[in-house]
């Protein structure tokens, strides 16, 4: 269970299958970014065919990664090219590695971080990931707490 909750109350961890895509609109070797249960999820192909599912921000500053490519069973983060590994979400290679001088100047500010990955299935023509259905609600627990007043938070704090 987790310690985030909405006015007193436990948001528990719940995952559950959910549809993101038809299978038919996936093509080999292609990125394709969608949204479930509150999350920004990649669905990446790979050239034989096989459907990864992970998160679609990088981990070091939130690049979406559907701009990304694929290369050699990884997911590359179009800006600073750090890689992925579509199955295990391990980083492969450095971390923040271009451009020259810039990449691992901005790498260093954040610790190097693996993707995180979701199991994907195909189900009755469309592709499911298992994701925790809870997880946007346990974010916003943090911050949306009612009406806001001059302060920031409804309770007067600040964020």
């Amino acid at each position: 269970m987790s310690k985030d909750s909405v006015q007193g109350a436990v948001i528990p961890v719940k995952n559950s299958w959910v549809k993101v895509c038809d299978a038919n609109t996936l093509k080999p070797n292609t990125l394709n970014p969608t949204f479930a249960a509150g999350q920004d999820i990649l669905v990446a192909v790979d050239k034989q065919g096989t459907v990864y599912a992970t998160a679609n921000v990088c981990p070091h500053i939130g690049t979406p990664l559907d701009q990304g490519k694929i290369k050699d069973g990884c997911v590359v983060c179009p800006l600073h090219g750090t890689a992925f590994d579509l199955g295990t979400g391990k980083l492969t290679g450095a971390w923040c590695p271009s451009p020259p001088i810039i990449g691992p100047l901005t790498g260093a500010l954040k610790a190097p971080r693996d993707l995180p990955v979701f199991p994907v299935r195909q189900r009755g023509g469309g592709i499911e990931v298992f994701v925790d259905i809870n997880a946007r609600k346990r974010f916003d627990s943090g911050f949306w707490k009612g009406i806001l007043d001059a302060q920031g938070k409804a309770d007067g704090g600040y964020y």
